[in-house]
């Protein structure tokens, strides 16, 4: 790899005399750090100045926050209306060299248009002088944008008069769900079948996992998990604007379009911040996950097709069962029946 010379003004390095020449080649990494809280404050306070720059479309001041080339990648932000959304370190670690500038870190970047959410992979570097700070060292990776959504969320709606509810009457208790069949048609047809059949009475939620999952439906093995309404597995519905929020029920499958019977619900009230940083998601929808938990790694995997609205606290009480090491309860709790009601009054 040829040995790349970035000329960085000296006004950048925290002087004001000279145009300081530094080489930035084949950086050899000595060692791994975990970022501290006033890390991730420093490079969000850097970027959040950076994206006031770019929206006033001012040159001089872009040119002060990046190394070399790497502000090609940020032309499409320059000059419109801007909203920065947050900062996080996927990474940080020394490289061999001065101490006093020797920090590197992986940051995904994300920011707002009125129309779009865009994210950026960058590589930065902590150098300087007399003063030390932040700067692009690299676009690592970027993408061309995600939709803005403006509109609400369905599964943060009421319910609306006259909407089906569905209620899972078990062993502890009654859990009143939404259906959404607007975004996962075939997905709640086939629950609606199913349960109206029987199929779900008297089965019990054979494997829970407290903070992550209760699940139902046929056992793995026991060669009815493709039984739906359909006479086999079903396509997917994962892109459709609804999301593994706590309380979020779900299909589960053995693979891409591969729908049964199988259900769970999500039961975790936290979020992982390290999973939830590197999905590329809309604002609305990480601000939500990070109000009231959920799982969203599992996004775009795995058909959402209703949510909790009641009864939560018997979906915890079902997690927090006593397992084997399987997962399998000891005492298992079973489903009576599963009905359905349709709101006549909204309180």
């Amino acid at each position: 790899m040829k040995k790349r010379k970035i000329i960085l003004a000296a006004s950048v390095l925290g002087t004001a005399a000279v145009i300081v020449k530094k080489k930035l080649i084949n950086e050899t990494v000595t060692k791994q750090l975990i970022p501290r809280h006033w890390d991730e404050a420093e490079i969000n306070e850097r970027l959040r100045d950076f994206t006031r720059f770019l929206a006033d479309g001012n040159e001089e001041k872009i040119a002060s926050f990046v190394l070399g080339k790497s502000i090609k990648p940020f032309n499409l932000l320059k000059k419109q209306e801007l909203t920065f959304l947050t900062a996080h370190f996927l990474s940080m670690y020394k490289v061999k060299g001065n101490s006093s500038n020797n920090l590197r870190g992986l940051v995904s970047y994300r920011v707002a248009t009125p129309k779009k959410e865009y994210t950026y992979l960058i590589k930065v570097a902590r150098l300087g002088v007399e003063k030390l700070d932040w700067y692009i060292q690299k676009v690592v990776e970027q993408d061309h944008g995600i939709n803005y959504p403006n509109q609400y969320l369905l599964q943060l709606t009421s319910p609306r008069p006259n909407e089906e509810l569905c209620l899972i009457e078990t062993d502890e208790g009654t859990i009143t769900m939404r259906v959404f069949p607007q975004d996962a048609p075939k997905a709640v047809k086939n629950w609606r079948g199913l349960a109206k059949q029987g199929f779900y009475d008297g089965t019990p939620f054979a494997r829970v996992i407290k903070d992550f999952v209760i699940q139902g439906g046929a056992l793995d093995g026991s060669g009815d998990e493709a039984t739906s309404i359909y006479g086999g597995y079903f396509e997917d519905e994962v892109d459709e604007g609804l999301y593994h929020f706590d309380g979020a029920v779900c299909l589960g499958n053995h693979g891409p379009n591969t729908n049964g019977n199988q259900f769970y619900i999500v039961e975790r009230n936290h979020i992982d911040n390290d999973q939830l940083y590197r999905m590329n998601l809309p604002h609305k929808v990480r601000s939500h996950y990070e109000a009231v938990g959920g799982i969203p790694e599992l996004d775009g995997r795995y058909t959402v097709f209703g949510q909790v609205i009641e009864g939560m606290s018997v979906v915890r009480e079902i997690a927090s069962q006593e397992t084997d090491d399987n997962d399998a309860p000891l005492n298992p709790i079973k489903i009576q029946r599963i009905t359905f009601k349709r709101i006549r009054k909204i309180k």
